[in-house]
């Protein structure tokens, strides 16, 4: 009986260590690779490290958007005992300012991992780090921070929770801006706490790279301020603003609005985050009529001592009345501009080849993308010839049966005040790595010559009378030599014209060599209609301050009369029998001015104080005082290198740093 007992115990026996031997087999030999794989996974993991977004900057170098370093932390509560949570509590509570009931809280009853805190800035970050609690562990959490709130929203664009770009440079630019994620290979023990890091398993991010833009954050301040004001005034429902440098195709400006808070853009709609400047289209009215007198003027179809019937503001062609908002018996070419006479336009228009009125319309860049970086754009309708009707070159030669893009019409008009040259409008200037070097930069892309020099010329002298004379006196700076164009279209609702208008004025300075141009877009406007009163205003105060915040804009020089010195900016234009020689000089500002510069001759021997005075006024002071100045930034001084007070040493250098004040959007 034992013996049959211990036959059957080592039966069972020899059976066990067969299996056992069967489950070595199979886990050392058969499926050794599985294993090795999961065994691997429980003791090494791979944590992934996101690389830091890189910064858009404008034009200067100032960020107008940077990624926060900020951190997340967390604590693994399966390797925290009562002890170490007391004093995880203590610590964070102290760390943060917060009471510790509140971390208490989210410890208590939990199990795994648990975040304490997210988006804890790099300084709170590095004291955390010091502490050697188990289970308590960071991971990156970047954030964008935009220094100048929404300041230029529609460039910047957005980027979404994962930090990719929605919209706008973010978007256009997003892989470049993104750089590459790492990785850290790490060693756990039993519990999961972390041993030790293989760096040679290991690959470190490498950050984004910089993206700047040709964007100027003074004029884009200014211009965002005064849309705001005159889309207030007017009771508009949107608008579009633009400043372009003509010889180059440089973005130096762009807004619209309504606009949007790039921190906050879930909290926007749509239409409110949309860059209407390259998505949306409109009949731009007016400004269509310099365009296509210049084809007139190139092609020797008319010249401007031409007189023209006008017919008294009344004239029915082809079944079809045009009207003129003001009534004149005859105009010649010029002042057919200068007063935008519809009827003036539509008999000179008939002496235009629909092929070459087609041909010079798509020279200007009509009816296609211009190709700038931004997302989104359209390409306008401009239709070809075989789609006229008998009407169709009259309607469009004011600005009708054609659709544009802002950012077309803007470009169009650069081609036509610089000497005929269209240029791809274009908003970054140059791309570098973190540290600061150049990886790629852009220079500006001339498409085609698309009139003469001397046809350029010649409608600049038109468009100054139209400033000076004509529809656009609103937009008229005294000592600056302006030209520009007002324009004033009916909205189409999808069926017919509405009682409803967009109001346009587009400008440029100084009138002899333009250095800026300027659009302005009013759409819907409650209060007022025609571009002249609507937007010609807007202009105005944006050119003024830009003028006013910026020596380089228009030609200067310091002059000595009687032992006293001054700044002369001037504008002089010499366009087709005509002449203006016009002067922004501070000294004849205003009496405000004079009052305050009056303090300030050569007789002083003392310092005086700069502090709030624009450029122009303080280097014209300096200059007085027998000093050499120095400017730092833009907009009013805020700081002066030679203290007030101090007895003045003649032939010193006097530096000033400026910038433009901004408190709550508005201006100081």
């Amino acid at each position: 009986m034992n013996k049959t007992r211990a036959k059957v115990v080592a039966f069972f026996l020899f059976i066990f260590f067969g299996m056992l031997v069967l489950k070595l087999f199979n886990i050392q030999v058969a499926q050794h690779s599985y294993y090795s794989v999961r065994a691997d996974k429980q003791q090494f993991d791979t944590l992934f490290v996101k690389a830091e977004r890189g910064s858009v900057l404008d034009r200067s170098g100032d960020a107008l958007v940077y990624t926060n370093d900020q951190y997340s932390f967390f604590a693994d509560t399966r390797m925290l005992n009562g002890r170490e949570r007391d004093s995880v509590v203590k610590l964070f509570a102290a760390t943060f300012n917060k009471d510790e009931n509140y971390f208490r809280h989210l410890l208590d009853g939990k199990k795994g991992n648990v975040c304490l805190w997210k988006k804890a800035d790099r300084e709170k970050a590095l004291e955390l780090e010091k502490t050697t609690i188990d289970g308590i562990f960071y991971e990156a959490d970047y954030s964008r921070e935009y220094p100048y709130n929404g300041l230029a929203a529609h460039v910047l664009g957005y980027v979404n929770r994962n930090m990719v770009g929605i919209s706008g440079i973010e978007s256009e630019y997003n892989d470049i801006l993104s750089g590459k994620d790492g990785y850290k290979r790490v060693e756990r023990d039993v519990i999961g706490r972390t041993i030790t890091v293989d760096d040679d398993e290991s690959e470190m991010p490498v950050a984004g790279n910089n993206v700047q833009l040709t964007v100027d954050k003074t004029y884009q301040q200014i211009l965002e301020e005064e849309m705001f004001r005159g889309l207030e005034a007017t009771q508009a429902k949107s608008g579009v603003g633009i400043i372009m440098d003509p010889n180059t195709g440089e973005i130096l400006a762009l807004t619209n609005f309504p606009t949007y808070d790039p921190k906050n853009y879930n909290v926007f709609n749509d239409l409110e985050r949309k860059n209407i400047a390259v998505t949306d289209i409109y009949e731009p009215g007016s400004t269509m009529k310099s365009i296509v007198m210049s084809i007139l003027l190139n092609e020797n179809l008319t010249n401007e001592d031409e007189v023209i019937n006008t017919e008294n503001g009344v004239y029915k062609i082809k079944g079809v009345q045009i009207k003129d908002d003001h009534k004149y018996p005859k105009l010649n070419v010029r002042e057919i501009i200068e007063h935008s006479s519809n009827i003036g336009m539509s008999k000179l228009s008939e002496r235009i080849d629909p092929r070459t009125f087609y041909r010079y319309l798509r020279d200007f860049g009509f009816g296609m993308p211009t190709y700038i970086d931004l997302p989104g754009e359209v390409p306008g309708i401009l239709r070809t010839p075989d789609k006229y009707s008998a009407t169709s070159k009259y309607f469009m030669s004011f600005g009708y049966e054609i659709a544009v893009t802002p950012i077309q019409l803007i470009s169009a008009y650069s081609a036509l005040v610089n000497g005929g040259n269209l240029y791809k409008p274009y908003i970054v200037k140059r791309i570098s790595n973190e540290h600061g070097n150049v990886v790629q930069s852009f220079d500006p892309i001339l498409i085609r010559r698309v009139i003469r020099k001397e046809t350029s010329d010649e409608i600049k002298s038109f468009l100054t009378g139209v400033v000076e004379q004509g529809t656009g006196q609103e937009a008229n700076i005294s000592r600056v030599s302006i030209g520009g164009k007002t324009g004033t279209s009916q909205r189409w609702s999808g069926t017919e014209y509405m009682k409803d208008y967009n109001a346009s004025f587009v400008g440029f300075l100084p009138a002899d060599n333009p250095k800026l141009v300027c659009l302005i877009v009013v759409y819907s406007p409650q209060k007022g209609k025609y571009g002249g009163t609507v937007a010609a205003p807007i202009f105005k105060n944006t050119v003024e301050r830009i003028v006013e915040s910026d020596l380089n804009v228009l030609p200067h020089t310091v002059t000595e009369e009687n032992g006293q010195y001054r700044i002369n900016q001037r504008s002089v234009f010499v366009g087709t029998n005509r002449h203006v020689n016009s002067y922004a000089d501070p000294e004849n500002n205003d009496k405000d001015n004079n009052s305050r510069r009056k303090e300030n001759t050569t007789t002083r021997s003392t310092m005086p104080n700069l502090t709030g005075y624009s450029v122009r006024e303080a280097v014209s002071v300096i200059a007085e005082l027998g000093l050499k100045s120095k400017v730092q930034g833009r907009g009013r001084v805020v700081y002066q290198s030679i203290p007030i007070g101090t007895n003045i040493e003649k032939g010193n250098t006097c530096v000033i740093k400026c910038q433009f004040e901004r408190n709550n959007g508005k201006v100081n």
